[in-house]
């Protein structure tokens, strides 16, 4: 039986979305719709292509004027400029940083900038110490 202090559970009655974003599919909107629209230069995107010294064969590409990050093309991925810039990520990504995602189940575009440099600081402070860091030190360290 349905508790009564319980406004979800009144027979008869369907409860109001709790969500902004179930309310946003409600009305008919497509999921990701509204994401805003990227706004980098193609000079920002050049000079960090030379700046990362990332390889041509990687096949990162420059998105289109109107894209959001849910645009790549299919076989590509959006990730954060941030990741190469604050973060010091560098491709093809170390063993460790791979090791994180796989255990917590992430693809790289899951993971926010501050998530990223929770992962770098700690490598780089384990290396620095000449410790290898491991998933369970980073998981023991970050409880």
């Amino acid at each position: 039986m349905a508790e009564p202090s319980n406004p979800h559970s009144t027979v008869g009655e369907n409860p109001e979305p709790s969500s902004p974003v179930v309310a946003e599919e409600e009305e008919g909107d497509a999921p990701g719709e509204k994401l805003p629209v990227l706004k980098w230069s193609k000079t920002s995107f050049d000079n960090l292509l030379r700046d990362t010294q990332m390889p041509p064969e990687y096949g990162v590409v420059y998105p289109q004027e109107g894209d959001t990050a849910a645009d790549a093309p299919a076989g590509y991925v959006t990730m954060w400029v941030d990741f190469f810039g604050d973060c010091n990520l560098r491709l093809p990504l170390t063993v460790f940083v791979t090791d994180i995602l796989e255990w917590y189940k992430l693809h790289i575009s899951q993971l926010s900038p501050f998530g990223m440099i929770r992962v770098r600081n700690f490598e780089y402070m384990f290396r620095a110490l000449g410790i290898k860091p491991t998933v369970g030190d980073f998981r023991r360290f970050y409880r």
